[in-house]
């Protein structure tokens, strides 16, 4: 995989196609292994995606779906962001600060009743949370995958062990999902973190689809990063499989929109620097019409028209 700021360029200049449908080949066909893997279990009924903010969970669990109904399972896709707790019943901090990083924020009777239930006779209601009203909705809809099917759930909190060991060892497969790449310029001195590269994702994301600003992501990319690290971190070793989501050609795509964001951040903001020395950064990228972009790809969940 290419990961040169030099590289990235040459191949969205030479042809930004090209680059584009290799790397979504290559992650299709990591997921496919995955797949296959699944598919020559029997056992397996829960699939467990967990990984920090902005690598790419709800995509992943999607094209794992489809490559899974592709092979002759069953299979529904399950999001631990539905069972957050409603606004005013999350835990608070000591601090007086809401709680909505770790794993109590998410209602863990919940989670075990639709677990229990599906491991017994494959049936459940789910519940769905609206992040734009902060309120959640109870059996708002209903999932069947008969005697021998496969849930995915994703989450940041999907291998917590208050979650993963509320189904038996034998019947989930645990994945760990992360960018995890960096970016160097022409003399080997890192360009771009993976951090970064989640930065620029969660914000392009947050502003599409959860009606947060810039200013408003940054307020909060401290805790997050302080909540991966004390929930999820602890918890890499356990996973089954690592899967990277960096696609090289992503930079290009985020180039425009994101350094637009430039002017309207409060420069008092949290980050506000970090987030500078990232638009500095991408701007050194050349641009890729977003357009170029299949609609299946992983990318789409941070730069919108995603098809699911």
């Amino acid at each position: 995989m290419i990961s040169t700021l030099n590289e990235i360029n040459k191949s969205a200049r030479e042809n930004a196609l090209e680059f584009i449908k290799n790397c979504n080949d290559e992650y299709i066909k990591n997921i496919t292994d995955i797949a296959n893997k699944i598919n020559d279990n029997d056992d397996i009924v829960i699939v467990a995606i967990a990984g920090p903010s902005g690598s790419g969970k709800t995509t992943t669990a999607h094209i794992l779906q489809d490559t899974l109904e592709k092979l002759g399972e069953t299979t529904a896709v399950v999001s631990l962001d539905d069972f957050y707790l409603p606004h005013d019943k999350l835990p608070i901090l000591s601090d007086g600060s809401l709680d909505i990083e770790s794993v109590n924020s998410l209602d863990i009777q919940a989670i075990k009743k639709c677990f229990d239930e599906i491991i017994e006779n494959g049936k459940t209601n789910l519940p769905a949370y609206d992040f734009k009203t902060r309120s959640r909705t109870p059996n708002a809809k209903a999932l069947d995958i008969g005697n021998h099917g496969i849930v995915i759930v994703e989450g940041l909190h999907a291998m917590n062990p208050l979650i993963a060991d509320l189904v038996p060892r034998k019947n989930i497969l645990k994945i760990y999902i992360s960018p995890n790449r960096t970016v160097d310029d022409e003399n080997g001195v890192q360009l771009l973190s993976s951090r970064q590269i989640r930065l620029i994702r969660r914000v392009l994301r947050d502003d599409l689809f959860r009606g947060a600003t810039a200013t408003e992501t940054l307020q909060l990319w401290n805790n997050v990063i302080e909540g991966e690290k004390t929930h999820l971190y602890c918890f890499k070793s356990t996973a089954d499989v690592w899967l990277t989501t960096f696609h090289p050609y992503e930079l290009g795509v985020y180039r425009e929109r994101f350094c637009k964001m430039r002017s309207s951040v409060n420069k008092n903001a949290p980050c506000y620097e970090y987030f500078i020395d990232t638009v500095n950064a991408l701007e050194q990228f050349v641009s890729i019409d977003s357009k170029l972009v299949p609609s299946n790809s992983l990318i789409r969940e941070f730069i919108g028209n995603l098809k699911l």
